[in-house]
């Protein structure tokens, strides 16, 4: 395909999610943790070679294509022109389970057991937490915030991991690390595209995160503001294919 020059991609619907998406256990689970609701995961054929160095052109493109917004849930009050989005490219340097070790040498988040220890539920920005970890992850104030570093909480399967865990306002949270761990590995396979390398596997798809924390900041692409809204763009370069899990925080009240 030709490179891009002028920055007007299109984008063609993909009616057919990647297998992850499809497994009964993942879908099982986003809708427990009450993010099936508002949010959908889709994907589009590019008309054109990406271009990483146009990328928030490429991302307002994305947000405001018809054929996006005819089959991702964005809601009414998006506005048809985005003429500033913030967005972060997240780091994919992290490929293994065992970064999240440190969450089970924390005796304060994790028992021996592999049970998420117990605390007062808290309310955060309308999200109701029961346990350290979810609230390690809501609380920017949390004696354990520092557990994850800057560059730790950069990396997609960290936030993959605290949007799964986070949930939706109407979340069943789960008592055990596990299913959290073993979503965010099924859906990190979903988004994150590899291949072969001297030193094994690398991953060579950009992920983008798009988030609406407040009022100014991507306001309209999120039914409301939160700082827990998440939706995240992954783009293959080599299949010129892109997904996208949109994850909205909605408050029941």
């Amino acid at each position: 395909m030709e490179p891009n020059n002028d920055a007007s991609y299109t984008f063609e619907y993909l009616p057919a999610n990647l297998p992850q998406w499809e497994e009964a256990e993942v879908k099982l689970k986003l809708m427990q943790w009450n993010l099936d609701e508002h949010g959908a995961v889709r994907r589009f054929r590019l008309s054109c070679k990406f271009d990483v160095a146009d990328e928030a052109a490429f991302l307002r493109c994305f947000f405001e294509s018809p054929n996006v917004r005819a089959h991702v849930p964005l809601p009414p009050t998006a506005p048809t022109s985005l003429d500033r989005l913030v967005f972060e490219r997240l780091r994919t340097n992290v490929t293994s389970m065992s970064f999240f070790d440190k969450l089970e040498n924390e005796p304060d988040l994790v028992s021996n057991g592999g049970y998420l220890r117990k605390c007062i539920d808290e309310v955060y920005d309308h999200c109701t937490v029961s346990d350290t970890v979810r609230e390690m992850l809501v609380n920017p104030d949390s004696d354990h915030a520092d557990v994850f570093s800057k560059a730790d909480q950069a990396e997609l399967i960290f936030q993959i991991f605290k949007r799964l865990a986070t949930g939706g306002a109407m979340c069943q949270s789960d008592e055990t690390l596990a299913p959290y761990l073993d979503t965010t590995k099924r859906i990190y396979k979903a988004l994150a595209a590899v291949r072969k390398a001297p030193h094994g596997l690398e991953v060579y798809s950009y992920v983008y995160l798009v988030t609406a924390p407040n009022k100014s900041t991507n306001a309209g692409l999120f039914p409301k503001t939160s700082p827990f809204n998440a939706c995240f763009v992954a783009v293959d370069p080599k299949k010129q294919a892109v997904q996208c899990w949109y994850a909205p925080y909605v408050p029941f009240w």
